[in-house]
């Protein structure tokens, strides 16, 4: 009897602690929510070896000389989390893996990885701790060869799986404070705005040469070169300015040495536009060369033809007119920001055009618009126009273009029989 007791008290003691269940929810998983993290780089320079260098060609020595001393970059990571008020450490020691490359007018060159402290010859970085990716520059700049040092890391949240990248540059500078260095003073920006309606089209461009402080333009240690800059970006000598292709050159001027310091140009002959290009050297010991070298300097200039907004107007259209009228008699006025042009300034440039509208309508859709149909009168600065009622006079001025060389179907250019280029405005200036 007193199992089946016990048996009956464990029945009782189930049923108390076993509540009913009316209702289960759906589970949710607990995980460790990620970070957004705000990623920057900033390259900054490690002690008192600037990136920037100065250059002795007489002596032959760098000061600082990174051969010596070299110059240290350290690219300071970070990652900010938005929500956290203090202040950012860098995170470099977290790098999965990094690149530095030098960037030179040659191309892109890997110098050290976070695998290999060093790649090319004149580099070394630091591969782990906190100053991971810390670059010592141990090679000095080339004059005329800019150099700019790029650096790439990456660190994978290994939360999020999201891969955060840190890319910056850095450029090295190397000035040439070699006394015997030429420097150019060309005596024109680097665009000119030739406008041909308020210019006067002749136009004289001067280099002068310094070296140090003194003017040695004329010196016989001197040589200067000039080109003329091409639509396709190449260099067209330019040795006397009476050869055929110089049809905008109207003169040269040279100096004691024989070097051409100036050339005078006819700006109505330069087309669109039109570019030049001085290079020059001193040579304080030794032979001069025959063609600029590499490290040679260089000053261009490109003389753009350029007509600004212009307004025009006529005269005669205003009046009261009978019946019987045969004709309007119309005078073209063109006018620009600075007032209005004489017309036999602006004629040789521009042609005036007088065109008849005749307005209609037209509906489309159940929309009607207005219409025009223009007919062309004739050209010129005055115009007798016939009178017809209820018909418009319109004024259009057209460029007539630039002077340009003329080309047969093969693209041939033409000469006469001088062997000089034939050119022609676009227009003819009598028609």
């Amino acid at each position: 009897m007193k199992l089946r007791y016990d048996i009956v008290e464990l029945i009782i003691f189930f049923r108390k602690n076993m509540a009913k269940e009316l209702a289960i929810s759906n589970n949710k998983m607990m995980s460790v929510q990620a970070t957004a993290y705000t990623q920057s780089c900033n390259i900054q320079i490690v002690g008192d070896i600037i990136n920037r260098q100065q250059y002795d060609g007489i002596a032959g020595t760098y000061s600082p000389d990174f051969a010596i001393r070299p110059c240290t970059m350290f690219p300071a990571c970070y990652l900010a989390d938005p929500d956290d008020p203090n202040e950012t450490p860098t995170c470099n020691h977290k790098l999965d893996s990094f690149k530095w490359s030098e960037v030179t007018t040659g191309g892109v060159v890997t110098v050290a990885t976070s695998e290999q402290s060093t790649v090319k010859s004149g580099y070394a970085a630091v591969i782990e701790g906190n100053d991971k990716g810390t670059l010592y520059v141990k090679t000095n700049s080339q004059l005329g060869v800019p150099r700019t040092m790029r650096f790439e890391g990456s660190w994978t949240d290994p939360v999020s799986g999201y891969k955060y990248t840190f890319v910056q540059n850095k450029a090295l500078y190397l000035e040439d404070c070699t006394n015997a260095r030429a420097e150019i003073n060309l005596d024109s920006p680097p665009t000119v705005q030739w406008n041909p309606l308020r210019h006067v089209s002749e136009k004289t461009l001067t280099a002068r040469i310094i070296v140090g402080e003194k003017d040695k333009t004329a010196d016989a240690k001197t040589k200067i070169w000039w080109y003329r800059i091409l639509n396709d970006g190449s260099r067209q000598l330019i040795s006397s300015g009476n050869d055929a292709e110089d049809f905008e050159i109207k003169s040269v001027t040279k100096g004691a040495n024989g070097q051409i310091s100036a050339i005078t140009i006819d700006c109505d002959m330069i087309g669109d536009d039109i570019g030049y290009e001085v290079r020059a050297c001193y040579i304080y010991e030794g032979s001069l060369p025959s063609s600029p070298r590499d490290n040679d300097p260089r000053v261009a200039t490109k003389i753009v033809r350029d007509i600004p907004q212009l307004r025009a107007d006529f005269l005669g259209s205003n009046y009261q007119l009978n019946e019987d009228t045969g004709f309007v008699t119309c005078q073209a006025v063109v006018s620009d920001n600075n007032g209005i042009i004489d017309s036999s300034m602006w004629n040789k440039i521009l042609r005036a055009k007088w065109v008849k509208v005749t307005f209609g309508t037209q509906t489309t859709n159940g929309v009607t618009s207005v219409t025009e149909s223009l007919a062309t009168l004739g050209y010129g600065v005055s115009m007798q126009v016939p009178f017809e009622a209820k018909k418009a006079i319109r004024l259009i001025i057209e460029d007539r273009g630039a002077y340009n060389l003329l080309a047969d179907d093969s693209g041939n250019i033409l000469v006469d029989d001088g062997g000089n280029y034939i050119i022609s405005r676009e227009i003819d200036e009598d028609s």
